[in-house]
C-alpha cells in the first residue's frame, strides 16, 4: 500500500522530468556505451564565450552524457561497457565540477554585483566561529523539495520501460498539485544558485568515481534504486536552470548592467595566469595573516572561483 502525499509540483518542473522519461525510452532502443569525447572535453577547456553559455552547453551535454550512458538493460552490461561507462563517468563528473565552478563564481561574485548580496555565503562563513556549520545551515534542500524529488523518483520507476516496477513497493506516492503560473524575479537568483549547488553536490555523490564502476552497481535491486535518482536529480536541476535562464534573459534588458557584468567577468578570466598564483601564495599564508578585510576576502574568492571557469 502506497503512502499519498500531495506536492506542489510548477508545470516546467513537470515538463522536464517527462521528457527525461522519452529520451531515455528513446535511448534504450539504441542504447550505446560509447561517447565521442572531444565535444565534451572542448566545451570543458572553452573559454572564450560568457559564463551564462558556458553553463547553458555543459548542462546540455552533461543532460545527453547522463540519458546515453544510464538508459540501458543492466543485464546487458559486461566488462567492455563498464570500461566506457567509466570513460563516460569521468566526463560527467567534470561537467559537474565545471558547473560547480560557475556556480560558486555567480554565487560569491555575480550576486554581489547585482545588488542582491551584501557579502558573500563564503565570507559570511568565514566570519562565524563555526564556517562549516553555518554553510550546512544556511543551505540545504528544504523538505518539500526533497519531496518533489521522491515523487520524481516514483514517476520515473513507473514510466521508463527498463526500470523494475516491481521495486516501486515502499516508495511514498505523492498526489500532484500542479502549479501553473510562477512567478519569477531577479532576487529569487540567489535562492536559484542555491538549490543548484545542492543538487550538483547531490547528483556528484550518486556518481562514483570512475574507479569506482563495478560491476555489482548493475544489479537488479542496485540499478534500479541508484538511476532513478540521478535522472531525478538532472530533472531538478533542468529545472532550476531553466529559472536561472530566464532571469538571464531579463538581465539583458538592463544593458547598463550587463556591461557592468560582462566587463568584470572578462577581466577576472583575463587574470587566470596570475589566479593560480596568487592561489598557492595567498592560500598558504592565509594562516600567518592577521585580520583580513571583507574586501580582501572577497577578491581573493573572486579569483580562486574564476580559476575554474
Amino acid at each position: 500500500m502506497y503512502i499519498k502525499m500531495r506536492v506542489g509540483l510548477e508545470k516546467r518542473y513537470i515538463s522536464t522530468y517527462k521528457n527525461i522519461v522519452r529520451e531515455a525510452n528513446k535511448a534504450i532502443k539504441k542504447a550505446k556505451f560509447k561517447v565521442s569525447r572531444s565535444k565534451y572535453e572542448k566545451a570543458l577547456l572553452t573559454n572564450n564565450i560568457s559564463i551564462e553559455n558556458k553553463k547553458k552547453r555543459l548542462a546540455k551535454y552533461l543532460h545527453e552524457l547522463i540519458i546515453s550512458s544510464f538508459s540501458i538493460n543492466p543485464k546487458q552490461v559486461n566488462k567492455k561497457s563498464i570500461e566506457n561507462l567509466r570513460q563516460n563517468i569521468f566526463l560527467m563528473r567534470e561537467i559537474i565540477h565545471k558547473i560547480k565552478s560557475i556556480n560558486n563564481y555567480l554565487e560569491e561574485s555575480f550576486l554581489k554585483e547585482l545588488g542582491i548580496i551584501k557579502k558573500s555565503l563564503t565570507i559570511k562563513a568565514l566570519k562565524s566561529k563555526k564556517p562549516e556549520k553555518y554553510l550546512e545551515q544556511a543551505r540545504g534542500l528544504s523538505k518539500d523539495y526533497v519531496g518533489k524529488i521522491e515523487h520524481t523518483v516514483y514517476t520515473l520507476m513507473q514510466e521508463i520501460i527498463f526500470f523494475d516496477k516491481k521495486l516501486l513497493r515502499g516508495y511514498a506516492k505523492k498526489e500532484i498539485n500542479a502549479i501553473k503560473k510562477e512567478k519569477i524575479e531577479i532576487k529569487d537568483l540567489k535562492k536559484i544558485l542555491i538549490i543548484e549547488s545542492e543538487l550538483l553536490d547531490a547528483l556528484e555523490a550518486k556518481i562514483p568515481p570512475a574507479n569506482k564502476v563495478k560491476a555489482k552497481l548493475f544489479k537488479k535491486e542496485t540499478f534500479n534504486r541508484w538511476i532513478p535518482l540521478v535522472f531525478a536529480l538532472l530533472s531538478s536541476f533542468e529545472t532550476e536552470h531553466q529559472k536561472e535562464q530566464l532571469i538571464f534573459s531579463k538581465l539583458k534588458n538592463n544593458s547598463r548592467l550587463r556591461k557592468k557584468i560582462e566587463n568584470k567577468i572578462k577581466h577576472i578570466v583575463n587574470e587566470k595566469e596570475k589566479i593560480l598564483k596568487i592561489k598557492e601564495k595567498r592560500a598558504l599564508s592565509m594562516e600567518k595573516l592577521g585580520k583580513i578585510s571583507d574586501d580582501y576576502r572577497q577578491v581573493f574568492h573572486e579569483y580562486v572561483f574564476a580559476a575554474g571557469l
